[in-house]
């Protein structure tokens, strides 16, 4: 049995006709959606889908993705949510690595497996094998059960990939059990209700929007989806559907409140409550979204290997900048030098910084059939590495302060922290987005190139960029160097892609010459 049909099976004995998916014209009960999760898992079953069997699903935030995502799981099978912003090469990838037998998916997305051999299903493609999706979903059995099936637990039920920022996707395995202590840690500090309603715009194939989702479901709210970031929709389905609360990401917030200042206030009268995660949230931006929509902003902090959520402001403290609050109640943290040494901290006095290890019951079983890198990021006493530098301040909050450890500069000797320069970078006016990375430098070893992203209307040179540096950082953390990008590469988080940028920027970009100070 499925541990998360269980919460399903729930909310449909305690309030089967209470609203739970909003998409645009579509409005389905805990019990609508229930039916079509069953027929679905019942067409899965009879067409051979068996405990074990790898299914992928290739939708945006939409209805299918969910039941399919719960049908997959009914029937023992193993979900593989594809992160549609992967190129297709990688998508085929994926699919094969994780020895999918089946892929779910969008009638324009399907075309692209035309001709390999995979069977895809679509809303109105069938397979020699598998009727379409539609079909399946009208023809299947509402009241379907699978019996019983032999999941030991801890079993692998979804194969999250990563997005492959540091080279090929690698696929996350994580249980039921591992998203279930992850809803039991969050839920005492942020506490969702039965009565919110909650737009989703995060994609569900990401861990962060994929554990909002199962979050609502599990406390009986409400879930309205948008397929795509648009913000134009959102700030409609703010004031239609009477949204409480609003997760995105840092990127998304900064666009929705250029739209907010051309409607009414009434658009955000409900909300009560902003989620942020996925990357750092910049102050300035963490101040605009505070005083023009006029309610607390709770940042996170996670991992897809931590399924996700490692850390997370507390709604009755309220947001701090720069920093993700304490650890969920279920999670260890510690920090660790270079010498692989735990960092002491004691309550009333800040920490020195360090890398952030993790325990607890939400961590992944591992990387799919790589467990050399498995035993890169997990200690011998069961703490993840997570690769992400951080202190704690005098109570106990986590600031993540250095980036990724791997994303260290080292100028002359110099450990530079990529993200104290990005913050100071983010204070100045004319700049809406900023990612900071290392070149190679014959003399200093590394040098520091700023890719900046301007708003929009404004500029400013080099030399003004350096002045501006050099009031706030040491003279060695200042850029060499800066290149302005129109769009700064990102993946579905909000994440800059640094490893795009490194590759883009082998060497300090010619047209744009050292400035001298």
């Amino acid at each position: 049995m499925s541990l998360l049909y269980q919460l399903l099976e729930k909310q449909v004995a305690q309030a089967p006709d209470k609203l739970f998916i909003v998409e645009d014209d579509t409005r389905w009960s805990f019990q609508d959606f229930q039916h079509k999760v069953n027929r679905l898992a019942s067409a899965l079953a009879k067409h051979g889908i068996q405990p074990g069997d790898r299914v992928a699903l290739m939708y945006l935030n939409q209805k299918e993705f969910l039941v399919g995502f719960w049908a997959i799981l009914r029937v023992g099978g193993v979900v593989v949510p594809m992160n549609l912003q992967l190129p297709p090469e990688d998508m085929m990838y994926v699919i094969q690595d994780a020895g999918c037998r089946l892929v779910m998916a969008t009638t324009s997305l399907a075309k692209a497996f035309e001709g390999k051999p995979i069977p895809v299903i679509s809303d109105h493609q069938e397979t020699p094998t598998f009727p379409a999706w539609e079909e399946a979903v009208e023809q299947g059995d509402p009241n379907f059960s699978p019996g019983e099936f032999n999941l030991q637990p801890h079993t692998m039920r979804i194969l999250m990939y990563t997005s492959g920022t540091t080279g090929r996707p690698k696929g996350v395995m994580l249980s039921e059990e591992n998203l279930l202590s992850n809803l039991a840690g969050i839920d005492p500090v942020i506490q969702f209700s039965p009565e919110d309603r909650v737009l989703l715009a995060l994609p569900l194939f990401h861990a962060f929007g994929l554990i909002i989702g199962i979050y609502v479901l599990s406390l009986g709210g409400t879930l309205a989806l948008v397929p795509r970031f648009a913000p134009k929709k959102i700030l409609h389905q703010l004031a239609t559907e009477k949204i409480t609360i609003l997760p995105l990401v840092p990127t998304m917030f900064g666009i929705l409140l250029e739209g907010a200042q051309k409607v009414g206030a009434e658009a955000f009268q409900s909300l009560r409550m902003c989620v942020s995660g996925g990357a750092s949230l910049p102050p300035d931006l963490l101040k605009r979204i505070e005083s023009t929509l006029g309610i607390t902003v709770l940042e996170g902090y996670g991992l897809t290997e931590t399924s996700p959520v490692l850390a997370v402001n507390n709604p009755q403290v309220g947001s701090i900048p720069r920093s993700v609050g304490k650890p969920l109640p279920n999670v260890q943290m510690k920090l660790v030098n270079d010498a692989g040494q735990d960092i002491p901290w004691n309550a009333g006095s800040p920490s020195a910084e360090g890398e952030i290890w993790v325990q607890g019951p939400n961590l992944m079983l591992g990387y799919y059939n790589l467990p050399e890198a498995t035993t890169e990021v997990m200690s011998a006493d069961g703490w993840l590495k997570t690769g992400d530098l951080g202190h704690f301040d005098p109570d106990g909050n986590l600031f993540i302060s250095g980036g990724r450890k791997k994303d260290l500069i080292i100028k002359a000797g110099e450990n530079i922290s990529p993200l104290r320069v990005e913050h100071v970078l983010h204070d100045h006016p004319a700049i809406l987005d900023a990612s900071v990375i290392g070149v190679p430098d014959p003399k200093l070893g590394e040098e520091v190139l700023a890719c900046v992203q301007f708003r929009p209307g404004q500029s400013a040179t080099d030399t003004e960029l350096k002045k501006f540096c050099r009031q706030h950082l040491p003279p060695f953390m200042v850029p060499e160097c800066f290149r302005v990008y129109e769009d700064l590469p990102k993946n579905p988080t909000g994440k800059v892609l640094k490893k795009v940028l490194r590759e883009e920027n082998p060497v300090l970009p010619p047209s744009l010459s050292k400035v001298s100070p």
